[in-house]
């Protein structure tokens, strides 16, 4: 309702009635408690961005493909008669998990296949690198085995390992052979915090096969690798980065 009041001069003036001013109340009221809903969607919205930054940006991790250069290529597994190279294996490992680090401001560098192992944990070094994954394939002429194993040989190998390997067996889900104390290929040199996995045979047929198939089986262990790398780096600040750093 809207009313009318009359001026001296006899010039009316209309005005809100009683159900305008209510509405007119009613919609600063909810203008006030949408800012407010704006604002708390703000101070809850800003942490959950901030924290999207990976543990792995900025850091540079060194990934050995094994058995390249003068190695003679290492086992070899057979699918229908066609011969399967651990060190295209290992290759394609470290392509796969190289682009999982790099997209998230990583560095996945690539060790040079150089002949001498302490010639390329020295390359790994001096390019700065965190840790050190040295990745193979193992092999045997018994066709039908397959398990996952791991090797290291200073503490703090042992410490990066806990994160890798564990990850590697959950995601390949075969017989776990362990974490090795052995002084093993790349681990005795240098003073990086490193891991020498043997995630499966290549040797055996079906392992062959999935890798001239889908390759989901390296798929499968590059993701692992990556998972486990996060889960160390969300708990530590890797290696002391580089020789005698």
């Amino acid at each position: 309702m809207v009313g009318h009041i009359p001026l001296e001069d006899g010039i009316g003036v209309r005005v809100p009635g009683r159900q305008q001013l209510y509405a007119n109340m009613f919609n600063n009221s909810m203008r006030k408690l949408l800012l407010v809903q704006v604002l708390i969607f703000s101070f809850i919205a800003l942490p959950v961005f901030a924290e999207t930054t990976s543990p792995l940006a900025g850091k540079i991790i060194a990934l050995d493909a094994g058995h390249g250069g003068l190695e003679g290529g290492g086992a070899t597994g057979y699918c229908g008669g066609i011969p399967i190279a651990e060190a295209d294996v290992n290759l394609a490992v470290r392509a796969l998990l190289k682009a999982k680090i790099d997209v998230v401001g990583g560095l996945g560098y690539e060790v040079q296949s150089l002949d001498s192992r302490s010639d390329r944990v020295a390359d790994a070094e001096n390019a700065d690198s965190d840790v050190l994954i040295s990745i193979h394939h193992n092999g045997s002429t018994n066709t039908s085995v397959n398990y996952t194993q791991s090797f290291v040989t200073q503490k703090n190998d042992k410490v990066f390992a806990s994160f890798i390997h564990p990850e590697i067996v959950s995601a390949l889900r075969l017989t776990d052979k362990g974490i090795k104390n052995d002084g093993y290929g790349m681990t005795v040199y240098g003073s990086l915090p490193g891991v020498l996995t043997e995630s499966f045979f290549i040797t055996n047929e079906s392992e062959a096969c999935n890798f001239l198939g889908d390759k989901s089986h390296i798929q499968a262990e590059a993701q692992a690798m990556y998972d486990g790398l996060i889960a160390y780096f969300s708990q530590t600040s890797g290696g002391s980065r580089g020789r005698n750093k």
